[in-house]
C-alpha cells in the first residue's frame, strides 16, 4: 500500500477538514496531519498511484453536498 502526502487549500478549509477527517473509502483511507488557516496537508494510504489519489479524493469532495459551492484545490506534495 502507497502512502501519498497532499495539500488541500481552501478559504473555508473547515468544510474540507470536515469532511476528509476520518475519510475512507474503497479506494483510499486519508489521514491529516496538520490544518492551518486556509491549507491542511493530509497523508492517504492507497494503492493508487499519486496523481490518481488527487483525482479521487477531488471527486469525492465534489461529490458532497459541499463540493459545488466551494473552491478548493488539492496538490499531491513533491517526494
Amino acid at each position: 500500500m502507497n502512502q501519498h502526502k497532499l495539500t488541500v487549500f481552501c478559504g473555508q478549509i473547515k468544510f474540507l477538514h470536515e469532511f476528509f477527517e476520518g475519510y475512507q473509502d474503497e479506494n483510499v483511507q486519508v489521514m491529516i496531519d496538520k490544518v492551518n488557516k486556509i491549507d491542511m496537508q493530509l497523508t492517504a494510504e492507497t494503492d493508487l498511484s499519486g496523481e490518481e489519489t488527487e483525482r479521487h479524493l477531488k471527486q469525492a469532495f465534489k461529490q458532497s453536498s459541499l463540493g459545488t459551492a466551494l473552491y478548493f484545490t488539492i496538490k499531491l506534495q513533491e517526494k
